[in-house]
């Protein structure tokens, strides 16, 4: 589910674009609003997400993902309207986007090995890698093939065969701890944000969502304008995400000698200078971006997790790993929307790209100096009479 939950829309979309732009003569701008009000939706309905892992467990959130989230997707590929396309769409893809991206998953993977939270963690996300290269060179194949509303739907029912595999099989994910999650998730917020090293790691977060968001979503056409088919544009997009496996690696060992936070700054400012590499307009420097900025970027998904998991409460991890979602959900709409509006009036990637580099770079910034990584506390579970 892992796979299909980010591949189904996020990367998918990105693959559809150009081709829905071009048959139906919408703007990009237009189609950066649909991915953006999606990300706006995965962020605000993150809470509900965690909220219900917390109190029923994986069920909950898989069950909304298959039904509402797949089969709004399947229903906006009928959409004729822009407007009606933004909102079915958005909508479709926020639901899936709230109930099955990390913040949902790592704690259903944390809660399910209790004596090996981390290394479920970065399994998990090992898996994750995956949704990328299998789905983005697959998706561009389908399109030299079939109609885009035909791929959509094929999108949409990946998208519910995995949320369905998901129930059927996934175990866990609600509060095991002696408490129970907090009656008054408020309070459980507002307790959490009145840390100065939580308000910094969410704003560094938010940084990096727009840099990634900006560039990763319009990779396609990005690596295309530099004169490459959409066919190899597709694949080298899913190399790099094949390429996130290699950040991954011997993760865990990592952490423990240097610590998630120095890992996490280094990640962002790889990530950075690998997507530099796509201001030059080669093949050569495509499969390097790839390769750098794809290993670093696959890092970044588990040390985030990990960084935020040491700073919240157990019993309410649910709820509060929503809050980082919501913060990279809001960052990830700002992020295409953005980039589409000065690809549209510049006629140009370049713009896009640098606003991707400057966010990494403050993102690491923000996090230099932010407490003592994973090492630090968690911020103390509440009790019922709180």
């Amino acid at each position: 589910m892992t796979i299909t939950a980010y591949g189904s829309w996020m990367y998918g979309f990105g693959v559809l674009i150009d081709a829905i732009s071009t048959d139906t003569g919408w703007s990009m701008t237009i189609l950066g609003l649909t991915y953006g009000l999606a990300q706006v939706i995965t962020a605000l309905g993150a809470f509900v997400g965690g909220r219900l892992l917390d109190r029923i467990g994986s069920i909950g959130p898989f069950s909304i993902q298959a039904t509402l989230g797949a089969g709004l997707l399947m229903t906006a590929t009928w959409m004729t309207h822009p407007v009606a396309f933004v909102l079915v769409y958005g909508v479709g893809g926020g639901i899936v986007g709230a109930t099955g991206f990390y913040h949902v998953t790592t704690v259903v993977a944390s809660r399910s090995r209790p004596d090996e939270p981390e290394q479920a963690i970065a399994r998990l996300t090992v898996i994750g890698a995956f949704s990328s290269p299998i789905y983005l060179p697959i998706t561009a194949w389908l399109l030299s093939q079939w109609h885009w509303r035909s791929v959509g739907r094929v999108l949409a029912i990946s998208c519910f065969v995995g949320a369905g595999l998901a129930i059927a099989f996934a175990r866990g994910g609600q509060t095991v701890g002696e408490l129970g999650p907090s009656p008054k998730p408020l309070r459980s917020l507002r307790a959490a944000m009145s840390r100065p090293d939580t308000r910094r790691m969410l704003l560094g977060f938010v940084c990096a969502g727009i840099a990634f968001s900006s560039v990763i979503v319009y990779q396609v056409p990005i690596l295309a304008a530099t004169g490459l088919t959409l066919s190899t544009a597709g694949s080298v997009a899913g190399f790099r995400g094949l390429c996130q496996i290699l950040g991954r690696v011997g993760l865990i060992r990592m952490v423990s000698r240097f610590g998630a936070g120095p890992l996490l700054r280094a990640a962002y400012w790889t990530t950075a200078a690998g997507m530099g590499l796509l201001l030059v307009r080669s093949l050569a420097a495509g499969v390097a971006f790839a390769i750098i900025a794809g290993a670093a970027l696959g890092a970044t998904a588990p040390l985030q997790a990990m960084y935020a998991r040491a700073r919240f409460a157990g019993d309410d991890l649910g709820l509060l790993m929503g809050m980082q979602g919501a913060a990279l959900g809001l960052a990830g709409a700002t992020g295409p929307l953005l980039g589409a509006v000065i690809r549209d009036r510049t006629g140009s990637w370049g713009p896009t790209i640098l606003i991707g580099i400057v966010g990494l770079v403050a993102a690491g910034v923000l996090l230099t100096g932010s407490g003592h990584d994973e090492s630090e506390s968690a911020i103390p579970a509440t009790s019922p009479d709180d």
